[in-house]
């Protein structure tokens, strides 16, 4: 296993760790679950750099870096739900345009056809990395002694401030998926008359 592709994993190895941290243990162990969550993030730059900086680049690691992003982000999204800071059916769409996805790009590579990742899917996911960041930082700038500067970080975490921002996120991660339907939609028709119409690839 390349070097890129173990940060990759240890980004998958982190979400439940973040999770177990901030959603499960009583009372939330914030410090340590931000640290975690820094980490995870910074892997998510260092192993494309790597990747490409030692040409490392695989189709497996191009698959399971993606993978890896949805799940972290899946996991802090989950946890902010049962803490009750984000409403959880904007947490299911979230969580379901990721799983309709994910099942997109496996279903294309088992036919093999090419799926095009989108920019403004790159900046859905960058979006969602920066809200769940400023998250934590006003959670944990809550709890330190108030100032002009950490006030102002707190703000973030303020209810109805935090479930505008969380519908934003919501509404852009609905967008992604419909672009990246569109702008792949001869291989969402390949795929369906493959796999739910029974065509042969001959056919196709």
């Amino acid at each position: 296993m390349s070097f890129p592709t173990q940060l990759t994993v240890l980004r998958i190895v982190l979400a439940p760790v973040f999770f177990v941290l901030f959603a499960v243990m009583d009372p939330a162990q914030v410090v340590w679950a931000t640290v975690v969550f820094v980490i995870a993030a910074m892997s998510d730059w260092y192993d494309g750099h790597f990747a490409r900086k030692l040409n490392l680049v695989t189709p497996f690691g191009a698959f399971l870096d993606p993978l890896a992003d949805k799940i972290l982000t899946s996991a802090a999204f989950i946890a902010f739900a049962v803490r009750g800071l984000v409403p959880l059916w904007m947490v299911v769409i979230v969580i379901g345009r990721d799983i309709y996805l994910t099942s997109f790009r496996m279903l294309a590579d088992a036919a093999g056809t090419q799926v095009r990742t989108s920019f403004f899917a790159k900046m859905k996911t960058f979006t969602q990395m920066l809200f769940i960041g400023a998250v934590l930082f006003g959670l944990l700038a809550s709890t330190l002694q108030p100032n002009n500067i950490l006030h102002f970080a707190a703000s973030i975490i303020a209810p109805d401030l935090l479930y505008w921002i969380m519908f934003v996120v919501t509404a852009m991660t609905t967008i992604s998926a419909l672009e990246y339907t569109y702008e792949n939609w001869t291989v969402f028709v390949a795929i369906v008359r493959r796999y739910l119409l029974r065509r042969s690839a001959q056919e196709l």
